[in-house]
Formats: structure tokens, sequence, C-alpha cells
């Protein structure tokens, strides 16, 4: 059993051990993530989307109980259903596919609420390639080559929420870091010595993610909605009472309503009204 996070390789370092039968994920085209991926997750539902039909990879699927499909997602996308997978794993989807953002956008609508993508890029500020660049070859190549920006605005366009990084593949530092600074090529986090940058992007912040977590999508729309009608004053006593009879009937503590309050509610004067009235019915909320 992979036990740490020094233990994992590659974006695996981003999945924390599971033990659930209700966690989902989908890997594209990266088969050699498998078996870890069972290893760290024994009991999820996993599926495996390649346009691969090799008989290995098929046995691979079946010795690790993974459900495998063909499909060339670069070319045709992915489906559409939504919300259905809690990690998706697409190393290369920043790498070779001719239309990135819609794919991005496509992983997006496939996550649940409190899911994130996993996936990796080649660095366009490593040190190597800006030698290159100053000797005059850039050769032709079949990677497309990210900034760290660029990824963190693709990203951001594509609704994700919250973005982590990692380095994969780095170089010692060197001497020729100091030259590159000297030319205004800042080095932050290592940026000039590394060669792949892992990426986790969370479609919400982890903070909401926890929220949506706790109770069904059913009752935090309710809420949601409940609380929208308050804030606008749409029959607003009437509504805080159903509000109050829902977390009473749900036993929603004061913590998860004063979170959703901070998320969903624009207004000050709203959340005065809420803290107020709450108070009435025994509920403290802290905004």
């Amino acid at each position: 059993m992979v036990e740490s996070t020094e233990d994992r390789r590659g974006l695996l370092k981003f999945v924390p051990p599971n033990f659930s039968d209700e966690v989902t994920a989908l890997v594209i085209e990266s088969e050699n993530y498998l078996a870890d991926l069972r290893n760290l997750m024994p009991k999820a539902r996993i599926a495996f989307l390649t346009t691969d039909r090799d008989e290995k990879i098929s046995a691979l699927c079946k010795s690790l109980k993974v459900d495998l499909f063909y499909g060339d997602y670069a070319r045709n996308g992915l489906p559409t259903e939504p919300k259905i997978f809690d990690i998706i794993l697409a190393e290369d989807c920043l790498t070779y596919p001719p239309e990135s953002y819609r794919t991005i956008l496509e992983i997006n609508h496939l996550l649940k609420d409190s899911g994130f993508m996993l996936t990796q890029f080649w660095n366009a500020r490593f040190i190597k390639v800006l030698e290159e660049l100053r000797r005059g070859k850039f050769p032709a190549r079949e990677k497309r080559l990210w900034a760290k920006w660029d990824v963190v605005k693709v990203l951001d366009d594509a609704i994700y929420k919250e973005i982590r990084f990692l380095p994969d593949e780095q170089i010692e530092k060197n001497s020729a870091v100091e030259e590159w600074e000297k030319f205004g090529f800042d080095n932050f986090s290592d940026d000039l010595l590394t060669k792949i940058w892992l990426v986790k992007a969370r479609k919400c912040e982890a903070e909401v993610a926890a929220l949506k977590e706790i109770y069904t999508e059913e009752i935090r729309a309710r809420i949601s909605r409940l609380l929208h009608r308050i804030e606008y004053d749409l029959d607003a006593e009437e509504n805080f009472q159903k509000l109050m009879t829902l977390c009473k009937r749900e036993q929603i503590f004061d913590d998860y309503l004063a979170d959703f309050i901070s998320q969903v509610v624009v207004h000050d004067e709203a959340k005065i009204f809420l803290q107020s009235r709450a108070k009435d019915f025994g509920m403290n909320l802290f905004l």
C-alpha cells in the first residue's frame, strides 16, 4: 500500500488514499497510472479512456477492475454527462490536444462539485529551452510548451477555482541560472530549473468543496434558493422560517450554515438580518 506522498510518483502525489466505494475516477490515455491509482483507492470505481485497443491494456483493466472505454477525446471530445467523477487524471490534455481549452472545459463539466483534475505541462521557461532559444534553435515540437502564468489563466478561464503546482522533473541549480536572472528571468519556485510541472485544479475552492460534501446536492440547492430569496427580500420572513425548518429537519449545524451564507450571500444587510434572526432560533452564526 502507498503510504506517503514521497512514495507516490507523478500526478499521484496529489491523490490521498481513499477506501470509500463511492469515489469515482477517470484516467485518460495514461495506463501507467492505473495500478498505483487502484492501490491508493482499492474500492473506487475507476474508468479508463483510450484509443489504444492493445490486448495488454484490456487485460490490465480487467485485472484491476477498471472500466475500459475507447474514444479519441482530442478529436471527438469527452462525454457530456455532468458531475460524474471525483478525480479526472488527464496527463497530456495540455500537451497534445489541438484544443486544450475545450478539453479542460469538458473535464470541468464531468467533475463533481468537489472534484479535481490532474494534469501536467512542459515548462516554456525551463533553462534548457531558453538556452536553445539563445542559440537560435527551437525545433518543431510535438509537445506544446506552457509557462505557469498561461496555465493559471487558461484554468481560471475554464472556471477552476484552486490550482496547485508541484515540480516533476528538475535539474540541479547551476551558474547559468544566475546569468538568466541577470537578464530579468525570475526563478520563482525554481521555475527555471523545472522541466515538467504537475498540476491539480479543483472545480471549486477546498473550503467550498468541503461544504458540498456534507449534505446532498438537493439540500444544498434548497439552502441556496432560500438564502437568495431572503437576500433579495422575496417573502424574506416566510423563507427564513422555511430555512430554519430545513436546518432543524436535516440537522444543519451553525458553522455549516454560516459558511454557506458567506459563500452565497453578497449583501451585508442580508447577512446582518440572517445573523440576528437566527439567534431567535438558538443558532449562532459568526459571519
